[in-house]
C-alpha cells in the first residue's frame, strides 16, 4: 500500500451485488471500503467530512448519476482520484468534462482495476 498507510475507497453503484464485487476486489488489495448506493449519498459522505483516496463511480443510478456526482464533487474541490465505471463507452466524454481521472468498462476485471490503481500510485 502506498506509504504503508490505510488507503480508503468509496464504491458508488446502485446495485448491491456490484458494490460487493468491487469492494471485495479492493479489500483484497488492502483498501478500506465504504459503499454508496447513488451519487447523492456519495456527495453527502464528502459533505460530512469523510475522505477517500479513490472513488469508483457507476454512471447510471436512480437518484444522482455518476457524471453529476463527479461534477458536484469536483466543484466542491474534491481532489481524490475518480474512476468512472460504465458499460456505455459513449458517455466517456461527459465523464471527462466532469473531471474523471480514468475509465473502466463493465465487467471490471481484477487485473484492469489493479493496473489503474498502479497508475495512481495507490498500490506498492
Amino acid at each position: 500500500m502506498a506509504s504503508g498507510r490505510v488507503v480508503k475507497a468509496l464504491v458508488v453503484d446502485d446495485k448491491y451485488l456490484i458494490r460487493k464485487i468491487y469492494g471485495t476486489m479492493l479489500v483484497r488489495l488492502g483498501f478500506e471500503v465504504t459503499e454508496a448506493e447513488d451519487g447523492e449519498v456519495a456527495v453527502n459522505y464528502f459533505v460530512e467530512g469523510n475522505e477517500y483516496d479513490l472513488v469508483l463511480m457507476d454512471k447510471e443510478m436512480k437518484v444522482m448519476n455518476g457524471v453529476e456526482a463527479i461534477r458536484t464533487l469536483k466543484t466542491m474541490g474534491v481532489k481524490e482520484k475518480m474512476v468512472a465505471i460504465t458499460s456505455d463507452e459513449s458517455c466517456n466524454e461527459a465523464f471527462l468534462e466532469a473531471g474523471v481521472d480514468a475509465f473502466l468498462t463493465k465487467p471490471v476485471k481484477f487485473a484492469e482495476l489493479t493496473s489503474v490503481l498502479k497508475t495512481f500510485d495507490l498500490l506498492n
